[in-house]
């Protein structure tokens, strides 16, 4: 049987400054709060609690480099969404000065937020040379590090660590990111001002394997208005209109589960169904799960967004079947998009997708082809899950995020002035 999550009764939204200091619960933003700042303005002669300075910050931007995926589309969308509201004088930013050191010039269309080129010393790169050892020369105020691993010598610092797959599920790591993780997140969590993460789920993680107390852990999610840039028409992805397809990612890490995936591409084709598979997964890897490769499963490689949201604009539906996430960001960005998601029960895609999915057990093959034959066999309910899906993706704003950071970073300054 296809699960649905329980109702909700969303109510109206606590203040940022509730959410900052940990006082709400699971559900991340009610559906009512989208867009403007629930934040009264401060008038300028009062000077804010840091009392009319400058307050300066950096932004770690060791991630401009890195694919829009992940951590780095977190850090890359939180860092436009301070822009914006740098640029537009958000009463939160009133003194602060921020800009972005980056280890080499890459473009970002940043207005307000000034970009700072830290060079860095070592060809070819060592992992965190520069994030450890030179960065930190290069910080005049408090650092902001959005991707997991952050500077340990510095305490003026609010990082966001995002998961402990690391921990949860190690086999899916080398032993060298392994250990990396093992040995800085500690030390982060005890010499940072503040953590973040992106679910209730991995703030408990954090608690539970010691890497900082409940009260210094503040949960913020991801935004999906990302999504509403993709432009489809600008995709060179071929729709073969004669087969109806269901959409996927591969990836190569046990916890993204795409044996699962594999398996379960027969039974789709005795549904009139191809697999569609987007990622980094080739034949070689596609060969220890099944052989031959499945006549219906389609490996699409690496894609852009825009080839993202034409595929997803066209499937019947997307599965998601990992065994773990710390947020799930592409299960949202199909329901923005409008695409029916089958989720995996798994911590924490229940947390963040709510009654807005499927879901079905990620060891249960049986149990995901009776998901995909209800959407396909029932018009009614594919409806209502593009409908549900959307307005749950609508909960998640990069504004509302950076709002966050916003009275964190006062937090912060507001400590170090007593």
């Amino acid at each position: 049987m296809v699960h649905f999550m329980g109702q909700r009764n969303f109510g109206r939204s606590a203040p940022v400054a509730a959410r900052a200091a940990g006082t709400i619960g699971t559900d991340p933003f009610p559906f009512e709060r989208y867009g403007k700042s629930s934040f009264p303005a401060v008038p300028a002669e009062d000077g804010g609690p840091c009392g009319g300075r400058t307050r300066r910050w950096t932004i770690n931007g060791d991630f401009v480099a890195l694919p829009p995926n992940g951590v780095a589309r977190y850090a890359r969308e939180v860092t436009l969404a301070l822009d914006a509201l740098l640029d537009e004088g958000h009463p939160l930013a009133q003194g602060l000065e921020l800009d972005l050191a980056v280890p080499r010039r890459e473009q970002l269309p940043l207005q307000a937020i000034g970009i700072r080129v830290v060079p860095e010393f070592n060809k070819p790169r060592l992992p965190q040379f520069w994030v450890q050892m030179q960065l930190p020369r290069h910080v005049e105020g408090g650092l902001l590090s959005f991707c997991n691993l952050a500077p340990v010598a510095l305490t003026r610092q609010i990082a966001c660590i995002h998961d402990l797959h690391t921990r949860l599920m190690p086999e899916s790591y080398g032993r060298g990111f392994r250990w990396a993780h093992r040995f800085i997140l500690p030390l982060l969590g005890r010499r940072a001002a503040h953590i973040t993460t992106v679910s209730q789920l991995s703030r408990q993680h954090l608690i539970k394997y010691g890497i900082a107390p409940q009260e210094k852990i503040t949960v913020t999610y991801n935004g999906s208005d990302h999504a509403e840039r993709w432009d489809a028409d600008r995709s060179k992805l071929q729709i073969r209109p004669d087969r109806p397809y269901v959409l996927c990612l591969g990836r190569d890490q046990k916890y993204k589960n795409a044996e699962l995936l594999v398996r379960l591409a027969p039974l789709l084709d005795a549904l009139g169904l191809d697999l569609w598979m987007a990622g980094e997964i080739d034949e070689a890897q596609i060969s220890r799960f099944a052989q031959p490769k499945p006549g219906n499963l389609r490996l699409l490689g690496r894609i852009s967004d825009d080839d993202f949201k034409k595929a997803l604009s066209g499937a019947l539906c997307f599965l998601f079947p990992s065994r773990i996430e710390g947020f799930g960001l592409p299960a949202v960005e199909a329901m923005r998009i409008g695409c029916p998601v089958v989720a995996s029960t798994s911590p924490c895609l229940p947390e963040v997708c709510q009654d807005a999915a499927l879901y079905a057990d990620p060891d249960d093959l049986a149990h995901w082809a009776r998901a995909v034959l209800d959407i396909q066999r029932y018009p009614d309910l594919r409806q209502r899950l593009i409908e549900a899906g959307h307005k749950r993706s609508l909960s998640y704003s990069w504004r509302s995020i950076a709002e966050i950071y916003l009275e964190l970073m006062l937090q912060v300054d507001a400590m170090a002035l007593r």
